[in-house]
């Protein structure tokens, strides 16, 4: 059993402890009621405040005095016991069972082991977090609240006999929103939303993080439970004897001097408000202990959902990797993207009639895609993230409609989408050997008219009057013009050849890339390139690989109806007029590979 699982076992003991003190709270109750009517004791007419000792707090350094010692750690206050005068006419006899009755010598002896059970508490969390630090020396400290976090976690999934792969959970898809792109997490760690949960249960114990992000996070839990308890009616239950300070809370019951205050109602005859005190504090302390099992529970099915969540994308893996899929894998897989997918284009497409078929045809391409990609990184660790840069080759164009540049980065494994030419301009061969084999430069642009189009305006006239020195990112960009691509020629011709050499290729002058052209078998579609971004990211999602995409296509205005907005274009990005050509200056770019160059002549000319 790991540090972590006897933590989590101690916690549940305590909660069960208190719930056992509940019980006896209860039980003394009807005790002493049954007692003031043996002993036919009057009652005094009087007013004095409830008395519930449940309360309690969690923050830095708050402590309880509890029969003249310090609680260790469960930081907690004792509740304010208010008495007002009344007349005391009670038996000695009254208070003898109610102070030395079998209830309230087991009522103590669970006090007692409620506190052997908070200072274990205390004694295997820092346990645990030794361990975490001897571990992971280089991790910053909210890296390592993350990983006691998550480890408890994984206690709770154990516990529960929940099957959760936790190295999966960095690499599962951040499904973006609303034109939102999400950031991903290391493999191992989970994020806040999941984490809240378990913080707020330590927050409880008055357990205490590492760094300064899980403060918060630990604040945030803390007040997640209150309102939970809250909600319940504590408040109500506490009357004017429970206090939250610091915006948090946490439990013990100081039964010493809650005792004391009883006694003292009983020695005033205030037998009624005595017991019905005992029964307050009694549900006080129920609610607080089911506060805590929701949360556990919530946890539980969590975890749950998790690890179904896994299983499915477990399957729709193997889905992708099978080559010869069955009609109903096909189907499982169309179903998983409709169900993931939050882009409205790429949804609306899926349900036209070609778009699924289609799609799986992209599948497969990028499959084989995944497939080289991990052949040439086979010296990297399972754990490690690969990281390559993807060149996908394609006719292109603008058209029509606009677009968030979001809808190229759905998920996290897309780091950025870098376009080359700007809008309504289209390139030659020699740019597109540049895009592919990374040497091209924002400087290395040059602009001219295209031949053979019947255009007057000098090459000077093309060159765009804003033109940015990096690249279109489309990670911090707005709205788009919806770029359209285009499959290339029939495999049989030669830029096929080419882009086969290129592909088995692998590392050029910079970091590794992977040329993919757009070829579907000799299947000629035109499709949005939110689509292919789509394709590449879910596959990608299954095999712990991030990327950055480049286009190298032209994107020259095609749009049916009215052409965009030169302001709009140029406010986006950059801007040519019609018939104008992007190349690259031909000493900048020595061509180290001679048959990718000719291949991609044939495909722009």
């Amino acid at each position: 059993m790991t540090t972590a699982d006897r933590l989590l076992e101690q916690m549940f003991s305590w909660i069960d402890q208190r719930s056992r003190c509940a019980d006896q709270l209860d039980k003394l109750a009807r005790e002493l009621e049954s007692l003031r009517q043996n002993c036919n004791g009057g009652e005094a007419v009087g007013s004095s405040m409830a008395v519930v000792g449940a309360a309690c707090l969690i923050g830095a350094g708050v402590t309880l005095l509890t029969g003249g010692a310090a609680a260790p750690f469960l930081g907690v206050l004792g509740g304010t016991y208010l008495g007002a005068s009344a007349v005391i006419s009670v038996t000695t006899k009254l208070l003898e069972h109610f102070l030395s009755g079998s209830t309230m010598k087991d009522a103590k002896e669970i006090e007692e082991k409620s506190n052997e059970l908070a200072e274990d508490i205390q004694r295997l969390f820092e346990k645990l977090k030794s361990e975490k630090k001897k571990a992971n020396r280089s991790a910053d400290l909210d890296d390592l609240d993350r990983h006691i976090l998550t480890d408890i976690l994984r206690a709770v999934a154990r516990r529960n006999g929940v099957k959760v792969d936790f190295r999966m959970i960095g690499n599962q898809p951040k499904w973006s929103g609303g034109g939102q792109h999400h950031t991903g997490l290391s493999p191992g760690l989970l994020n806040n939303s999941k984490l809240v949960g378990v913080a707020g249960i330590l927050a409880f114990f008055t357990l205490q993080s590492f760094g300064k992000e899980s403060k918060f996070l630990f604040a945030k839990g803390a007040q997640q439970l209150i309102q939970r308890i809250s909600v319940t009616g504590l408040k109500t239950v506490l009357k004017g004897g429970g206090m939250l300070v610091g915006g948090a809370i946490g439990m013990v019951f100081a039964l010493n001097d809650a005792i004391d205050s009883w006694t003292d109602l009983i020695k005033k005859n205030n037998v009624t408000e005595a017991s019905q005190s005992l029964r307050d504090t009694a549900t006080a302390i129920r609610k607080i202990c089911q506060a805590l099992k929701d949360q556990f529970e919530e946890m539980k099915q969590m975890l749950q959902k998790m690890a179904e969540e896994q299983a499915e994308r477990a399957k729709v893996k193997n889905i992708i990797e099978n080559p010869n899929r069955s009609s109903a894998e096909e189907e499982e897989l169309i179903r998983y993207n409709r169900k993931t997918c939050q882009i409205k284009e790429v949804r609306r497409w899926l349900g036209e009639n070609s778009g699924p078929q289609t799609f799986l045809r992209l599948v497969d391409l990028f499959r084989l895609m995944k497939d080289k990609i991990k052949k040439s990184q086979e010296e990297k660790s399972n754990d490690e993230d690969i990281e390559v840069d993807i060149i996908f080759v394609a006719h292109g164009s603008i058209r029509d409609s606009r677009i968030p540049a979001s809808c190229l980065l759905p998920t996290s494994n897309i780091q950025d989408v870098l376009l080359y030419s700007p809008w309504n301009c289209v390139i030659n061969a020699l740019a597109a050997y540049g895009i592919a084999t990374g040497l091209m430069q924002p400087g290395h642009r040059r602009f001219n008219c295209r031949p053979n189009r019947g255009c007057e305006i000098p090459n000077e006239g093309h060159k765009p009057r804003k033109l940015p020195d990096v690249w279109n990112s489309m990670k911090e960009a707005g709205l788009i013009p919806n770029i359209m691509v285009t499959t290339l020629k029939h495999p049989e011709d030669c830029a096929w050849n080419g882009f086969v050499y290129l592909t088995g290729k692998y590392g050029s002058p910079r970091r590794g890339r992977i040329l993919v052209p757009f070829i579907l078998g000799g299947l000629k579609v035109t499709i949005p390139f939110c689509i292919v971004t789509w394709g590449i990211s879910l596959v990608l999602s299954f095999f712990g690989i991030k990327a950055t995409v480049h286009l190298a296509a032209c994107l020259g205005d095609r749009s049916t109806k009215q052409k965009f907005p030169r302001e709009f274009l140029e406010g986006q990005y950059s801007y040519t007029i019609d018939n104008t050509g992007m190349t690259s200056w031909q000493p900048m770019l020595p061509i180290t590979h001679p048959d990718l160059y000719r291949s991609l002549q044939a495909t722009f000319h």
